[in-house]
């Protein structure tokens, strides 16, 4: 059914817009089998998706999601590849609760763990909250608290189609690359951490194929798939059409480089403690690190103009105990108290 397609992808050749639509709409409408799939993944693996192919595949993949209009069109996202391996605690979710103290409107799409100890879901659970809501409720928490949570697992149902060959490659593949692009409220704003460097630029070329409004994409040198506190992080922005590519140092926000150890999380219970000492008000590397990224939140948010100004925000929120008050009133509705 997809024979052309795995030629051209084993001839090392990249598929036509066309060709990745099609071949995305068979594997997620259920139409190929479990090997076929299997195959065309590990073609794709060797060979490398283009930036066509993964914006092509997150166009599928918006397609098929469960999806609802929510927010005004400000809201933004801070989901990320993860992938990196390096077990540091739940840095991007921090963030987009301290954003949302300042101001911002988060749909934080996101997932259990998959290759650190610690996911976005694992957090949240640890933190009391319940990640398993109807729309109404995710509605009306939003409205409330101008935060959500969407557990992907719950608004992308056609990924089990190919959930059986994922697990059987066991390793990264182009749907590592697309949950970031799908935010199922359809965020136009977006701050993405990248596992590898080399996906930087590339990623914000695929967001401006996607007609993203306004997007950060980062990697710390350390290999974090966040603005890091430890080295120099690399960003590409897209903002208006245009993509512009920097990078950044603590130093530049006043502060200083971090000991990588201190922000090591090896389980949900280790990231949500180091998080709340951070959001109680205890200075240092987690705290440092959660306004760095908070600061990027604010700035696509339109809050703040510069990353400096938004880590004094950030900074401020936490000490004055509103990143806390906003954890704490999230959890409280996603229980439907």
């Amino acid at each position: 059914m997809i024979d052309n397609e795995l030629q051209k992808l084993k001839g090392k050749i990249d598929l036509s817009r066309q060709e990745m639509l099609d071949v995305m709409d068979l594997i997620m409408s259920g139409s190929l089998q479990d090997n076929e799939i299997e195959e065309f993944l590990i073609a794709m693996n060797e060979k490398g998706a283009s930036i066509n192919e993964i914006s092509s595949a997150a166009s599928v993949m918006r397609d098929k999601s469960l999806k609802f209009n929510i927010g005004d069109g400000t809201h933004i996202d801070t989901c990320g590849t993860g992938g990196t391996g390096l077990h540091i605690f739940n840095c991007s979710t921090a963030s987009a609760f301290v954003a949302a103290a300042c101001g911002a409107k988060v749909t934080k799409h996101g997932n259990k763990s998959i290759s650190s100890k610690t996911g976005s879901a694992d957090f949240l659970l640890e933190a009391g909250a319940d990640i398993s809501h109807d729309r109404s409720l995710l509605e009306s928490i939003f409205r409330k608290t101008g935060f959500i949570f969407l557990f992907a697992p719950l608004h992308h149902s056609s990924m089990r189609y190919v959930m059986p060959a994922r697990q059987k490659i066991g390793k990264k593949t182009i749907f590592n690359l697309l949950g970031p692009h799908t935010n199922p409220c359809s965020a136009r704003k977006q701050l993405i951490g990248v596992y590898k460097r080399s996906l930087v630029e590339t990623f914000s070329s695929v967001a401006k194929e996607l007609e993203m409004e306004h997007v950060i994409v980062v990697h710390g040198n350390d290999g974090l798939d966040e603005i890091s506190i430890t080295d120099d992080s690399f960003i590409s922005e897209l903002k208006d059409g245009k993509i512009k590519n920097y990078q950044v140092s603590p130093k530049d926000f006043g502060l200083s480089y971090g000991n990588f150890e201190s922000i090591k999380a090896l389980s949900p219970q280790e990231s949500f403690e180091k998080v709340s000492l951070a959001f109680a008000g205890r200075e240092g590397s987690v705290q440092d690190m959660i306004a760095i990224n908070s600061a990027a939140a604010l700035k696509l948010s339109g809050i703040v103009k510069s990353l400096k100004e938004g880590v004094e925000l950030s900074k401020s929120a936490m000490n004055e105990g509103l990143a806390q008050s906003k954890l704490e009133s999230y959890v409280k509705m996603s229980n439907n108290l």
